[in-house]
């Protein structure tokens, strides 16, 4: 009998969750604005490519602000590969050099 008590308001839980359709709303605050748009164009450069890698030169941008070009970059050339950061070297102009490998999903 507690196991039924304990069991039944979980599988409601699960059911009515499972039965939400939900679609994702897009937002004005997921959008890229142009300023953001402009300095990205001004500091970040693919400086090489290849079946399984991409490195981008970049200053005055974040690491993770990069990630999701080389991400689509990875998509393009296979839908089941995803961005892995290899390295990150400092130049001696003050730009840094990330490099990242194209790892199919496992």
């Amino acid at each position: 009998m507690k196991k039924t008590i304990f069991i039944l308001p979980l599988m409601l839980l699960v059911i009515s969750c499972a039965s939400n359709n939900n679609q994702i709303q897009v937002k004005e605050e997921n959008y890229v604005s142009e300023a953001d748009m402009a300095r990205y164009r001004n500091n970040i450069v693919e400086k090489r490519r290849g079946p399984s890698y991409v490195s981008y030169e970049y200053k005055d941008v974040r690491i993770d602000e990069i990630t999701p070009l080389a991400t689509n970059y990875c998509e393009q050339k296979n839908q089941n590969n995803r961005a892995h950061l290899r390295e990150i070297i400092m130049r001696e102009n003050h730009f840094r050099l990330a490099t990242f490998d194209c790892i199919p999903l496992q």
